[in-house]
């Protein structure tokens, strides 16, 4: 193994917690009333393609990117007095597969200049040789474009890296372009079918990184 693609929300940034009040207070703006709850269902995908799942939810007038534009508000001034929360062992894992001499990437279906925002405020942009962010892929997971991509621009093949995921739609986008599929579970809990199709699942990023010694020992 010669790289590994992170994904940000909930796998690196403990930022899916804060999605919840975010859309909580959005929906409440936008007359639909509080929608934390449509964090867990949105996982992993993109502003456009979430537009389906609100719309089922809400009717085809709910629009995604008015909620969007609310909740981006709630976290504008809920970040003005809270650091971004980082998971634990992030840095560790990091600093170790550089020292490795892995090359390392993001795959993430946030927008670019959030995602540089972000990984810069809470110094983990220096880790990564490659960003590929929602805004750069024609298709948002679960298709495997965005891990497919992310290995190329690490000059990687898929099999030759590491995915490392929280949610459904990554863990099928990452599995579907061949990457050996590492799950860190955050706000949703994996099934039978899911623990089934990844090739580990970690209780943190310590536990996953000790799976990767252990490995790189054998």
């Amino acid at each position: 193994m010669k790289g590994a693609v992170f994904d940000m929300d909930g796998l690196m940034l403990d930022t899916e917690r804060v999605a919840v009040l975010a859309f909580d207070y959005a929906g409440e703006k936008a007359g639909i009333g509080p929608a934390g709850y449509m964090t867990e269902r949105l996982l992993g995908l993109s502003l456009e393609s979430s537009r389906p799942v609100w719309q089922a939810e809400f009717g085809e007038g709910c629009d995604p990117y008015v909620i969007d534009a609310f909740a981006r508000e709630f976290r504008t001034e809920y970040y003005k007095t809270h650091k971004i929360p980082v998971k634990l062992g992030v840095y560790e894992i990091l600093s170790y597969l550089r020292g490795e001499e892995m090359r390392l990437a993001v795959a993430s279906s946030t927008r670019r200049a959030t995602v540089l925002r972000q990984l810069g405020e809470t110094e983990l942009l220096r880790f990564f040789d490659a960003l590929v962010c929602g805004d750069d892929v024609a298709n948002s997971k679960p298709d495997p474009e965005i891990y497919v991509r992310a290995c190329g621009e690490l000059g990687l093949a898929p099999g030759e890296c590491y995915a490392f995921e929280d949610a459904r739609s990554g863990i099928i986008s990452a599995g579907a372009a061949g990457c050996r599929v590492i799950m860190v579970p955050d706000l949703w809990q994996p099934d039978a079918q899911a623990r089934a199709s990844v090739y580990a699942v970690a209780g943190d990023l310590y536990e996953a990184m000790e799976l990767i010694m252990r490995e790189r020992r054998n």
